[in-house]
């Protein structure tokens, strides 16, 4: 509950400029908080107290090895009083730098922790006041964030003769085959060395946000899903708005053939690229359409390839 109550408040302190990621699996963050049309990302851990001491005091034992060491990220300690239906108006934002950093150790059990003290009342002594944040001021750390406020280009529409028609329940259902068995095959070959995380609320491009849970890199992939034609042909469509451009960022087209199987080939094109292979065209498969061909990757090393393209060179 904490964490999709700091999810709502936080989202909110964006004004439309932020979205919030949830992982697939969890591997130790609990949100990622995204700048909208980026991949400008700040990695969330949540811990959240349900009761503290008369004077406003919590105190939490943390294990190392349970704390991130993401330079990016923040440790977002809570309070959440019952009913539990809203947070406390009071919360600490660490990096997780600083928190690693300042924070006393001890033995709990024979494992090395971390024992945080820290009075959500303010108190002039407290080791963690700076960081003390009310949540009415979360528009104002967000906005201070490094390249938060900085302009993005928007990718110019193209005027169309006809207006767009969304997809009908079956198109939306093969959407949903190509999203799942993409992330299928990017878990199987990140080997638990990833995070996934998919927004709460779908606000722009980005189907998929990859964490390099080594290097601490963030990467992003657009996914959509063709049906293959009795023509061998395929149309690939990606909407303009609010479609944006990054060397991490990729476009995955996965093809499902007859019988809604994925076919041997997808194609894997940065988004770099998509301005001059284009919007919405129609693919012939055989032969595949030039300009596509060096896009063409085998369906069983898409999460490899994929995974070596965006975080091979750091």
């Amino acid at each position: 509950m904490a964490e999709d109550l700091l999810a709502v408040c936080i989202e909110a302190a964006g004004s439309g400029s932020a979205t919030i990621a949830r992982p697939i699996v969890d591997r130790g963050i609990d949100l990622y908080l995204r700048r909208l049309r980026s991949l400008l990302t700040i990695p969330i851990q949540v811990k959240a107290f349900q009761h503290l001491s008369p004077d406003g005091n919590g105190n939490l034992d943390l294990p190392v090895t349970d704390v991130s060491e993401d330079p990016d990220g923040y440790l977002a300690l809570v309070h959440l009083p019952a009913p539990c239906d809203q947070l406390y108006r009071r919360l600490f934002l660490i990096p997780f730098v600083e928190f690693r950093e300042r924070c006393p150790r001890g033995l709990l059990h024979g494992r090395e922790c971390f024992s945080f003290s820290g009075n959500f009342s303010g108190g002039s002594s407290d080791l963690w006041r700076d960081y003390l944040l009310d949540i009415d001021r979360l528009p104002e750390w967000l906005a201070s964030a490094p390249g938060w406020t900085t302009p993005i280009p928007p990718v110019p529409e193209q005027i169309r003769p006809h207006p767009v028609i969304a997809g009908d329940t079956l198109t939306q259902l093969r959407g949903e085959i190509g999203r799942l068995w993409s992330a299928t095959e990017l878990e199987r070959a990140g080997a638990g060395a990833i995070a996934l995380a998919e927004d709460r609320v779908r606000l722009d491009t980005v189907t998929l946000l990859i964490h390099d849970l080594l290097n601490r890199h963030i990467a992003g992939l657009h996914i959509r899903t063709g049906k293959i034609t009795p023509g061998r042909t395929v149309h690939f469509e990606v909407p303009r708005p609010p479609f944006f451009i990054d060397k991490r960022l990729y476009v995955l087209l996965v093809l499902l053939d007859r019988d809604d199987q994925v076919h041997d080939f997808c194609l894997l094109m940065p988004s770099e690229a998509l301005p001059d292979l284009g919007y919405s065209e129609t693919i012939t498969l055989e032969p595949l359409t030039k300009r596509f061909a060096p896009y063409r990757i085998p369906s069983d090393q898409v999460g490899s390839v994929f995974l070596e393209k965006v975080f091979s060179n750091g």
